[in-house]
């Protein structure tokens, strides 16, 4: 009989201490709205992912005011991409982690291995009420971040 409690004893310290960590929902922490500045130049970026597969971002590049770009981005796995409502593709595509539920790490896939780091905060209505609307990324003074 002691035999049997100490093997289900066993048991369930295997049981328990074998517990994985809970996989990080990529799809639904990347929703929302996101501000970065940039550690490797002057800048300022807010991101707005929707659930729709569309995106909003407004940056500041400088001086001046934000410009505004649209378009559809696409989730793989970890991998985010994004289209310009002109068409145009993102300048790369960018692996995505996570540090809790408010910081996002997008990690640029063309080779520069630059990292840019998101935290989740509103959108100030001053920078969408006075933002330059941009149609194409060629028409820009300066080409989006993403």
């Amino acid at each position: 009989m002691k035999k049997s409690i100490y093997i289900l004893i066993a048991l369930l310290l295997v049981a328990t201490g074998c517990k994985k960590d809970k996989p990080v929902d990529h799809a639904r922490l990347i929703i929302g709205e996101w501000h970065c500045t940039p550690e490797t130049f002057e800048a300022d970026v807010y991101l707005t992912l929707d659930n729709d597969g569309t995106f909003d971002l407004y940056q500041q590049i400088g001086e001046g005011r934000h410009r505004h770009y649209s378009g559809e981005w696409e989730l793989d796995g970890t991998t985010l991409s994004g289209t310009y409502s002109s068409g145009d593709d993102w300048g790369s595509g960018y692996q995505v982690s996570f540090s809790g539920d408010n910081t996002m790490s997008l990690k640029a896939l063309n080779g520069s291995e630059e990292v840019m780091k998101y935290c989740r905060e509103a959108i100030p209505s001053e920078v969408i009420e006075g933002c330059i609307e941009v149609k194409s990324a060629d028409d820009a003074d300066c080409r989006p971040v993403l």
